[in-house]
């Protein structure tokens, strides 16, 4: 009878194994939606960053031109006074000549003001939508975070329960089988136990020995001579 439970607890350990590598695989994955989540939310920061920047060169840009256009304006005054006082007419014609050049310079210069000021304008009224998008993006983050916390706790407290169970089953090893079954697992972990299947090892499909396969036959394990397995005899044929 003892020999014949061999078969049946291995079969238990690498379900529970199984158990495990799935619960570890679920805690790992956890971080993950996070991560991207974070990068998210940096990318859209970055954005938000860039566009602060991007209005103020749009205001600097703004406020050289309009000094520009004071100091344009100024020149004009000072050439209209130079002009009043001119003695010569062709002094007069001169000034005269360089005022309607300046002025027509001046209202170029007021058709880029207006034009940046425009932009200052357009680049303002986005700022608003950035920043709800960085809060609402923020604050998912912190959602998912919970969520993720959450299942963790979860996941962690269902390990717990499965290695109290692993552990039990363990006991019921017979010390030679239990020292081959740990040195496999610490290796390869659930991938170091496989159920046969049709005279084959069930994880590299090796064909078995006879010898093997009386061993599966009587309830009892065996390792492949291909793959270092511990095999044991699938539930449908045992």
């Amino acid at each position: 009878m003892a020999v014949a439970t061999t078969a049946t607890v291995i079969r238990t350990l690498h379900r529970i194994q199984r158990q495990l590598t799935d619960l570890r695989s679920q805690l790992a994955a956890g971080p993950k939606p996070i991560s991207i989540q974070s990068k998210r939310l940096q990318n859209i920061e970055a954005e938000r960053t860039a566009l602060a920047e991007t209005l103020k060169k749009a205001r600097k840009h703004a406020d050289e031109k309009q000094l520009l256009l004071r100091s344009s304006e100024a020149k004009i005054n000072d050439l209209e006074a130079k002009r009043n006082t001119a003695k010569a007419n062709r002094e007069y014609q001169l000034l005269g000549e360089q005022i309607d050049a300046d002025k027509m310079a001046v209202k170029v210069l007021e058709d880029e003001i207006l034009e940046s000021l425009e932009r200052v304008d357009e680049v303002t009224n986005q700022q608003p939508a950035a920043t709800d998008n960085v809060k609402k993006v923020a604050e998912a983050l912190e959602e998912l975070k919970k969520q993720v916390q959450k299942e963790a706790t979860q996941l962690e407290g269902e390990m717990t329960r499965v290695l109290s169970k692993l552990e039990e089953v363990e006991r019921d090893l017979t010390a030679e089988t239990r020292e081959v079954y740990q040195r496999v697992v610490k290796h390869k972990g659930e991938d170091g136990l496989a159920a046969s299947e049709g005279g084959c090892c069930g994880g590299c499909h090796q064909q078995l020995t006879g010898k093997m396969l009386s061993q599966l036959m009587a309830g009892n394990v065996a390792m492949c001579r291909s793959c270092g397995r511990l095999l044991y005899e699938s539930e449908t044929t045992s």
